[in-house]
């Protein structure tokens, strides 16, 4: 399986790589398609539909309020408690019948 970071922030791509250094050279993607993650490890947030195509999605949380509004630092992600959290997503089909 190959890496893929997810992202347009300058920042979360920094901070992926800092906490990630095996990242260093992995491909970054600032509007991921199907292609781009099916059945790759993804570092950075995605939509649902397409987290279910991912091998895995690592994803930054903050422990504290997270930066909102302006591009955000490093430092401010920091600042606010920056951690990188696994999961795996999948579809799950639903009986309409049962809505």
């Amino acid at each position: 399986m190959k890496h893929v970071i997810v992202s347009r922030h300058a920042a979360a791509i920094q901070f992926i790589r800092e906490t990630a250094p095996a990242l260093a050279e992995a491909r970054v993607v600032e509007s991921a398609t199907e292609a781009d993650v099916a059945g790759q490890v993804v570092y950075g947030n995605l939509p649902l539909h397409l987290a279910a195509l991912a091998a895995e999605v690592n994803v930054i949380e903050f422990t504290g309020a997270a930066p909102r509004g302006l591009e955000y630092t490093l430092a401010d992600m920091k600042t606010a408690g920056a951690v990188i959290r696994t999961y795996t997503v999948r579809e799950v089909a639903m009986d309409l019948r049962l809505r």
